[in-house]
Order: structure tokens, then C-alpha cells, then sequence
């Protein structure tokens, strides 16, 4: 069974409402999605360092007990933001005892703590959480976090200083854009065969040429050719379980059809 998940968040990206639209936008690309309910936050409450953090705590919650209510084999989640991810790669990492590969495709790590981020923004921060390391009250969402060796950085680009020397310290795999143009194939020859895989996809990890519709466009990312190359080497490695696709701000449907495209390879591949 997979798990159609329509979580429209924009909390964890501060004041970006408009992924809210690109995320309601995406919901009709879905098969029955179960819809996960977000708060109106008229004004930002700031607490322990991150922006909106009482209502992310509710709604991260309420996604973590609609998964669990379910109890998917497989996830098919359509955000929001970044921190839309926890929950569902929380869920299936533990359901797959730490046996997992996540490739992380995204212009930025996520490896930022409360006490780290520039910004206080949640999605800047899930990755580190899922790795076991962020706000307490989050951790709880995260019974068995990911080891560095299961994580692949892919297409990252923009990494603050801290996140850096995490990345050196815990020896995470990073495949940087250049390597991903010439040979979008050497994504998939670092995860274990014996694993299946999480993909998590934001979709500036694209370049703003090929689709401008995100929260932080990032200069110097991947085509959509070689995004979907690489996505297609990590498929016929390993099995794929879940995947996110992530931080669309498109507001009609014709500014979403990098997105849509790549949902729909997302539907197919996890119905296999």
C-alpha cells in the first residue's frame, strides 16, 4: 500500500505562504490523499529559536499519528515545506529497523540545530533532526534516527558553516551539481543494494532557469533531465519505498509542470 500525503505546511519556512498554494496546487496530482490539517498563524510566534514552533509541533504531530493510523508500507508525501519530511522518513526508518537509504536532493543540507540557524526556519533544520540532533519536543517525532552512512546529499549547494562541519565530521556522502551533470548515474552507485530508498526532493535543487516556483531559488542547480536520470539510477538499484516532493510555490497550474511531472514519475515509481 502507499500512503498518498498532502501536507501543505508553510510554517518552516517562516512567512512562506505561498508553498501552502503550490502544495494545495499538487493535491489534485494525488490518489486519495489523506490531508493533513494546517493552522492559520496570523502572526509568528517564536520559541526556543525556531519561527511557528507551537503550531509545527501540532501539526508535525498530527502527521506522525495519521501515518502511524495508516501504517503505509510505503509514502507518497506532496508539501509544503522541508519539515513536512520528518514524520514520514521518521515512520519508515524505524518500520525498516535503520535500513534505509536516503538521498537528500535539495539545494541546501538541512543540518541546522535551533541553535545554529540563521534564520530559525524549521526547513532548514528537519535532516539534522532526523540524524537525532534539534528541539526536544521535535526529537520525540524521531524514535530511531538515521546514521550519517545512510545519508546522500544531492544537488546541495548553499551550506552554512556549521552544516559544513557536520558534513566533514560524520563523513556524509555529498554528490555536488557538477558531478550530478556530467554523470547523474553516480547517485545511485553509493547507496546500499540491500536497502530501499527514501527520496526527498525539494524542488529547488533544480535550477531557477528550469523552474523559478520555489521558496529559495538557488542559482547553479540540476536540469530536470539530469534530476530525472539520477532519480531513474536510484529506482533500478534499490527499491523505492517514500518519497517527498517538496516547497513548490507555483500558484496556477501552468507555472507547475517541472512538478508536476515529477510527481507523476514519483506515483509511478513508488506503484512499482
Amino acid at each position: 500500500m502507499v500512503l498518498h500525503l498532502s501536507f501543505a505546511q508553510w510554517q518552516g519556512s517562516g512567512d512562506g505562504r505561498r508553498i501552502a498554494d503550490g502544495g494545495h496546487l499538487l493535491k489534485a496530482e494525488l490518489d486519495a490523499p489523506l490531508e493533513i490539517a494546517i493552522e492559520a498563524c496570523p502572526s509568528c510566534v517564536r520559541e526556543d529559536g525556531v519561527d511557528h514552533l507551537p503550531a509545527l509541533r501540532r501539526q508535525l504531530y498530527a502527521c506522525a499519528e495519521t501515518i502511524a493510523a495508516v501504517a503505509p508500507q510505503r509514502i507518497l508525501l506532496c508539501g509544503g515545506d522541508c519539515a513536512c519530511e520528518i514524520a514520514p522518513l521518521a515512520y519508515l526508518n524505524q518500520l525498516y529497523g535503520g535500513r534505509l537509504n536516503v538521498v537528500w536532493l535539495d539545494a541546501h543540507a538541512d543540518l541546522n540545530t535551533p541553535h545554529s540557524s540563521p534564520s530559525g526556519h524549521l526547513h532548514g533544520m528537519p535532516l539534522r533532526l532526523l540524524l537525532g540532533e534539534g528541539h526536544a519536543d521535535l526529537l520525540r517525532i524521531v524514535p530511531v534516527p538515521l546514521r550519517p552512512e545512510q545519508v546522500h546529499l544531492a544537488g546541495v549547494r548553499e551550506v552554512d558553516p556549521p552544516e559544513a562541519t557536520y558534513i566533514e565530521s560524520n563523513r556524509i556522502t555529498w554528490h555536488k551539481t557538477a558531478a550530478l551533470q556530467t554523470r547523474p548515474e553516480c547517485l545511485a552507485e553509493g547507496l546500499n543494494p540491500a536497502w530501499p530508498t527514501y527520496l526527498h526532493l525539494d524542488l529547488d535543487v533544480l535550477d531557477p532557469a528550469e523552474f523559478p516556483h520555489v521558496c529559495c531559488p538557488t542559482p547553479d542547480g540540476l536540469s530536470r533531465d539530469v534530476l530525472l536520470r539520477a532519480m531513474r539510477a536510484v529506482a533500478a538499484r534499490t527499491p523505492l519505498l517514500g518519497a517527498g516532493l517538496t516547497e513548490c510555490t507555483a500558484q496556477r497550474r501552468g507555472e507547475a509542470d517541472a512538478a508536476i511531472e515529477l510527481l507523476a514519475w514519483l506515483k509511478q515509481a513508488l506503484a512499482h
